[in-house]
């Protein structure tokens, strides 16, 4: 599609908060909306329209591609949140996976179709979302940490079980956030935001990456490059978010899989990784959306003055930037006023 809507939404000065999620709980029911495309589609079309975006946004749920995974090679029984992985999966269960059709799993069927009737209507850019193939990794292990630090020090699968188990699945993740990705974007998506909160310096050693580990590379950035190709092979645009703690290494890491715009969380600052990402790449971000619950923690008149530093912050160093919400904005039972007095003030002030 092009990165001109990202520089000129950047240029605009636009606040754009990923409130879809707000905006799903205001439905009489909206479990059953997350099952109904055209409910979820006029769910995202609402919650562009309140912030005058052209953009689309779906649900930020990076639980899907678990529950489908987990289906398809009959793995976790009936609750795929709790299980992990403590072997290598069986070839059989490979083989099951790969012929599996995310359309057979409701949610997943259901955003696709959003994303159809939205391309269809031709109001607003639909956007697809999908959790990236490092962090569903971590999803599916009991203690990814370990793993991945014996991997960064030179351990082999040879020498290590722990090691084996996580180069046997992240291309089993990798298979899966592509089969989901595809899926919308056959379905009419023309951006995809892959999220790979996983991607901080808790999972990887920031010692082992000065060091030299590829590491980074092999877990993160390739398969985003692969991603990236995949996306813009059907004329879309790659969007990549992570809302972890990052070096700024990691952060040039991550520019160099070549997104069009760059999502980063409250966990960093802006300005600080600015130097490190590269200019055509449009950064967004990353007011503390996850605490706008508390009064106390994020006083309502304290809005303004953060969206004033990340403004002043960035402003002379002529990277184009957003000013939007860290993460999808989440209603919360009993906070839900609260939050959105201060999405509102967000994107007045």
């Amino acid at each position: 599609m092009g990165r001109e809507l990202y520089l000129d939404l950047a240029k605009s000065r636009k606040r754009i908060p990923l409130a879809t999620h707000l905006v799903l709980h205001e439905r009489p029911d909206p479990d059953a909306a997350l099952l109904d495309g055209s409910s979820l589609a006029a769910v995202a079309a609402e919650a562009a329209r309140r912030i005058d975006c052209p953009l689309a946004f779906p649900l930020m749920d990076l639980t899907l591609e678990k529950a489908f995974m987990l289906g398809a090679m009959g793995s976790g029984g009936a609750d795929h949140a709790a299980y992990h992985f403590s072997a290598p999966p069986s070839a059989e269960s490979v083989a099951a996976l790969e012929k599996a059709d995310v359309l057979k799993s409701p949610r997943m069927a259901a955003s696709c179709a959003s994303i159809r009737e939205l391309a269809k209507a031709g109001r607003t850019v639909p956007v697809g979302m999908s959790i990236g193939p490092f962090s569903l990794l971590t999803k599916l292990l009991q203690d990814p940490i370990i793993p991945v630090y014996l991997a960064g020090s030179g351990v082999t699968p040879a020498e290590s079980e722990e090691v084996a188990l996580v180069t046997a699945l992240l291309p089993l993740c990798e298979l899966v956030v592509r089969k989901y990705c595809s899926a919308q974007l056959d379905a009419g998506a023309k951006a995809v935001f892959v999220c790979e909160p996983a991607a901080n310096d808790v999972f990887f050693s920031p010692n082992q990456l000065d060091e030299g580990s590829t590491v980074f590379t092999d877990f993160v950035v390739e398969p985003g490059k692969r991603l990236k190709a995949l996306v813009e092979a059907a004329g879309a645009d790659l969007l990549f978010h992570d809302c972890g703690s990052m070096t700024p290494g990691m952060a040039a890491a991550i520019s160099g899989i070549g997104p069009a715009l760059l999502s980063l969380g409250s966990a960093v600052k802006l300005w600080e990784l600015e130097p490190s990402i590269s200019k055509d790449i449009v950064l967004f971000g990353n007011l503390p959306t996850k605490k706008f619950y508390s009064d106390e923690e994020v006083p309502l008149d304290s809005i303004p003055k953060m969206v004033r530093e990340i403004e002043e912050r960035l402003g002379p160093s002529a990277h184009p930037f957003i000013v939007g919400s860290e993460c999808d904005v989440l209603c919360m039972p009993g906070y839900e006023d609260v939050i959105k007095r201060k999405v509102a003030a967000f994107c007045a002030c």
